[in-house]
């Protein structure tokens, strides 16, 4: 931004892209974003990935063209919602601690553990068993570190030659869900098929899955069809993976740098911890005035201001957009890139999260396709600093980093000491 100004033109692979930032955006493409005519740009590759139900490719906004993610986005929205979340804290808290154990247990053995992959289990079995229940997931499969095939899978030509290429390599692993995922959701569809009142009785998330929610019609639109449902959970699990599990090993390291702030956190988490020893039931909401931990979500907010885990958005215009300020205009079929975080760091590259205006971090995406997961993905967070801070001790032994597909990532997945 300051070498460039707020827009500018430049070549990707022969196409010319508008690189915007979200100031830009607001001014002078969020109404189209709205109508559906700033059309969603991704990899071939990652649709084929992902699926053509995922949410990130279908056209958002008002309109007849955006009535089907309208549709599927409001489903979700709704079986994700803070009343629905709020009953799988318990389980969500007994899964992190299960994973702080496993380190600790490392540690003992062999003097550090990592964190990175216990952050990819934690947050891939969260998403499986709201889904599914928690019966219906094969932890050995999903639970591998599947992020290295999936990110060059999704960047790669879509050359399907098994493992000996990159998109060979990812398609596997979303072979390797879609089957599960097709047993599964038979088996629970069955289920649903066969004690729908029971269904609609119950209360228990451990049998009241989220599948059963989406299956059913509602005021929010038909029930998802098997199809949908497997590319929403596969797209569930592959965000979740590159973005909660990589921002859960940034908070920790961001805390540690900054021993103030650790101490804030740990003392306000420590008030939130109920009779039994777990998390309070005042635990209403993960964000906005009814949190009872504001400052643990301004670390949360402050860590994804600084390390938005995908920063660019990528679409086409199919029509001239005048972007005012005299910067010019962007020729229908121009594609715009739009950039995250750049607006949030113009407040600086330190961390403090007594920022005014931290939650305005554009780390969930603007416009329609803003994140469905964003509830999810900071209750898991707050969580997470909950579960560690008032029960384990945590050393990081390194936290030197490398990019890989642009992502900053820590080297032997953040190598820490942990005890209880």
């Amino acid at each position: 931004h300051v070498k460039y100004g707020p827009a500018f033109r430049c070549s990707f692979f022969g196409t010319h892209v508008i690189v915007v930032d979200a100031d830009v955006y607001d001014r002078s493409f969020a109404k189209l974003d709205s109508t559906a005519r700033f059309v969603p740009l991704w990899p071939t590759g990652f649709q084929r990935l992902l699926g053509r139900n995922a949410l990130q490719f279908l056209d958002g906004g008002s309109g007849a063209r955006g009535l089907r993610h309208r549709r599927l986005k409001r489903k979700v929205l709704d079986a994700l919602s803070p009343s629905e979340l709020r009953r799988f804290l318990p389980r969500m808290e007994a899964i992190m601690r299960q994973e702080f154990e496993g380190m600790v247990e490392e540690t003992q053995a062999s003097g550090q553990t990592s964190l990175m992959p216990r952050a990819m289990r934690i947050v891939k079995q969260v998403i499986l068993e709201l889904v599914l229940g928690a019966g219906g997931i094969r932890p050995d499969e999903y639970m591998r570190d599947t992020s290295r095939e999936l990110l060059y899978g999704m960047i790669a030509a879509p050359i399907d030659l098994g493992r000996f290429s990159a998109y060979g390599r990812a398609m596997a692993v979303r072979r390797a869900y879609q089957q599960d995922v097709e047993e599964q959701l038979a088996s629970s569809l069955r289920r649903i098929v066969a004690d729908v009142e029971q269904e609609r009785q119950d209360q228990d998330l451990a049998t009241r899955t989220m599948l059963s929610r989406l299956a059913r019609d509602c005021q929010h639109g038909a029930g998802l069809t098997v199809e949908e449902m497997q590319d929403m959970l596969i797209s569930l699990l592959f965000g979740g993976s590159l973005t909660t599990a990589e921002t859960m090993q940034w908070l920790l390291v961001e805390l540690c740098r900054h021993q103030s702030w650790l101490k804030l956190v740990t003392d306000e988490q420590i008030r939130l911890v109920g009779p039994d020893g777990g998390v309070s039931a005042t635990w209403d909401a993960p964000e906005g005035s009814r949190s009872p931990c504001p400052t643990s979500l301004a670390a949360c907010y402050e860590t994804l201001r600084l390390h938005c885990p995908i920063d660019v958005l990528l679409r086409s215009v199919e029509e001239p957009v005048d972007l005012g300020d005299s910067l010019g205009t962007v020729p229908a079929g121009w594609w715009v890139a739009v950039h995250l975080t750049e607006r949030g760091l113009r407040e600086g590259f330190g961390f403090d999260p007594a920022r005014s205006g931290a939650s305005e971090v554009s780390a969930f995406g603007l416009g329609p396709h803003s994140c469905v997961g964003r509830q999810l993905a900071l209750w898991e967070l707050q969580m997470f600093l909950h579960v560690w801070l008032t029960g384990y001790s945590v050393e990081v032994l390194s936290d030197d980093t490398y990019h890989l597909t642009g992502m900053k990532r820590f080297r032997n997945g953040l190598p820490v000491r942990v005890t209880r």
